[in-house]
């Protein structure tokens, strides 16, 4: 069987306005799920569902609240696919701060609760959103998350140093919008499609990436 990489391009960005309303409660349950920094799922499982995103993008949160928990429940959880967070902190300085904070959530196995919770309080781009507070209410509301913690290591140089790779990172891969796609299989070369947010796309890519 020939390995692939798949590279989904799912774009939807607004401008301007005042914010989509909050969503108070979790759209998506991931305990139980095994997590290691910026990977949620099974180790083990031979496809690999990689994110692109921005903390600020309206794109991203419509894939987190909308297509997200479908993922994980049919995919993610069974222990099929596991899915990796990389940061994309085009928009602004919110998306930069944001994207500290979700990587240092990592160093504690909360990334994807934490990144999960920001974009349901998502801000307008660049209104000044992402603010200590927001931050502490949301981060003391996730279990095993320490605060203190957290705070601390989003604002060492060693993050500050890993969200500047990670755009590195994306403007390598030569990524222009979020939120960007690959499906990883094994190391074999890569083949492109470009969908929309769209649940049954992407559940086509996946299902055609194991059976591949």
């Amino acid at each position: 069987m020939a390995a692939a990489l798949v590279v989904v391009a799912l774009l939807l960005r607004s401008e301007g306005g005042s914010g989509p309303e909050p969503i108070p409660n979790p759209v998506v349950e991931l305990g139980g799920i095994p997590q290691d920094g910026a990977v949620l799922g099974r180790p083990a499982a031979n496809v690999t569902l990689i994110e692109f995103a921005d903390p600020q993008c309206p794109g991203c949160r419509f894939y987190t609240v909308s297509v997200f928990p479908a993922i994980v429940n049919e995919y993610i959880r069974p222990g099929n696919v596991k899915t990796e967070f990389r940061g994309f902190p085009f928009i602004g300085p919110d998306s930069v701060k944001a994207l500290r904070f979700i990587l240092a959530a990592g160093l504690q196995d909360r990334l994807w609760q934490f990144q999960e919770a920001l974009y349901r309080y998502q801000g307008a781009e660049n209104d000044g959103w992402v603010t200590d507070e927001l931050i502490r209410q949301r981060a003391g509301e996730i279990d095993g998350l320490d605060v203190e913690r957290l705070f601390t290591d989003a604002n060492s140089d060693e993050m500050a140093k890993a969200a500047e790779d990670s755009a590195a990172e994306a403007e390598a891969a030569g990524i222009g919008a979020t939120p960007t796609f690959f499906i990883r299989i094994g190391d074999g070369e890569p083949y492109v499609i470009q969908v929309g947010i769209d649940l049954d796309q992407l559940r086509a890519a996946l299902d055609d990436a194991l059976t591949s």
